[in-house]
């Protein structure tokens, strides 16, 4: 087992809610690593590339998009306008009913980096130490603080730890703790079945950015996911569908190539004739907190133990970005005035 140097602060998950609180420890001088399981950052604001006959367009399949109503957000959305990295995606996203297309009324900007969604994260962690395929499955109270045991035999020790995963996935890492787990085991989330496809050709008449689909029996979101990307590159025409919770939990362990002929159908009954080029299906299994924890952030003193989330409540608009970015903030806050 390979140990390294104990750090200030230790998060277990480099989504959204971990980079931002990872970036204002640093600023504050903070020693801070970050663990995450997968191959890159951002959680569930995440992109896939997809390819064929060497057209090529990152599809968000996790987060659709972004909104700004507090300032330290409009702040940071200014902040990526001005690099370059972030665009003004649209205002008005219609809904779908009956099969019919209502407009929306009183848009507000939805921001979309052209890049993906992931790129939030990039630019989160730029200069942070993050650990990538770090699996932990091990997380245990030590002397001076916390220690996570990697899968694959790293470990890292720190005086605090925070827990930057949905809650479910918490409850096991704590059981062997001291703990009272009953804050994360009373959140809930929805699943969500994402599927991308790669086009031949546009939508026919489609003069929308993406439809809010209201009462059908299997699709919740469909976008034409080409028209976030940069208007002076060239690219294919792509959708992004997102399945209904419940249509989700009922084809749950279904095949993927399965799930992607069935949402695709769907989606035919509904933007009329598809050529697919290519397609991909990704199952979350955590998409949407349901039942969320009743505060922005949680932190025990006397554990040095903290989490922050999408599912935690900094806001009363609902657990999206910008809930992610609020938590971790506020968090960093509370940590930086308590030292």
């Amino acid at each position: 087992m390979t140990t390294q140097a104990t750090q200030d602060v230790l998060i277990v998950g480099a989504g959204l809610a971990g980079l931002a609180l990872g970036r204002e420890l640093a600023r504050a001088g903070r020693r801070v690593t970050l663990l995450d399981k997968s191959r890159g950052v951002s959680g569930r604001s995440s992109t896939r590339r997809l390819a064929a006959d060497r057209l090529e367009l990152p599809l968000d399949h996790g987060a659709r998009f972004f909104t700004a109503r507090h300032p330290q957000t409009l702040a940071f959305v200014q902040e990526g306008l001005a690099a370059g990295w972030l665009r003004e995606w649209t205002r008005s996203i219609p809904r779908w009913q009956g099969g019919t297309v209502v407009e929306e009324g009183g848009g507000h900007p939805r921001y979309a980096p052209p890049a993906g969604m992931n790129t939030l994260g990039r630019e989160l962690g730029r200069g942070l130490k993050v650990e990538l395929e770090a699996q932990v499955v091990r997380l245990s109270q030590v002397a001076g603080g916390w220690r996570a045991e990697c899968g694959d035999g790293r470990s890292v020790e720190a005086a605090a730890a925070v827990l930057n995963l949905p809650a479910p996935q918490i409850v096991p890492l704590l059981e062997g703790a001291a703990l009272d787990l009953s804050p994360f085991q009373a959140v809930a989330f929805d699943p969500c079945w994402a599927v991308g496809a790669l086009l031949h050709a546009d939508v026919a008449g489609a003069d929308w950015p993406a439809l809010r689909m209201q009462d059908h029996p299997a699709l919740e979101w469909i976008a034409r996911e080409h028209t976030k990307r940069s208007p002076t590159a060239p690219h294919t025409p792509a959708l992004m569908l997102h399945a209904r919770p419940d249509w989700t939990r009922q084809h749950l362990q279904d095949d993927k190539a399965q799930v992607a002929a069935a949402l695709l159908e769907h989606a035919r009954d509904v933007v009329g004739p598809l050529e697919l080029r290519a397609s991909f299906a990704h199952r979350w299994l955590y998409a949407t907190p349901t039942v969320r924890y009743p505060h922005s952030h949680g932190w025990l003193p006397d554990s040095s133990l903290g989490w922050c989330g999408d599912w935690c409540t900094p806001d009363p608009h609902g657990p999206r970005v910008e809930a992610a970015l609020l938590s971790g903030w506020a968090l960093a806050e509370a940590l930086t005035v308590r030292s």
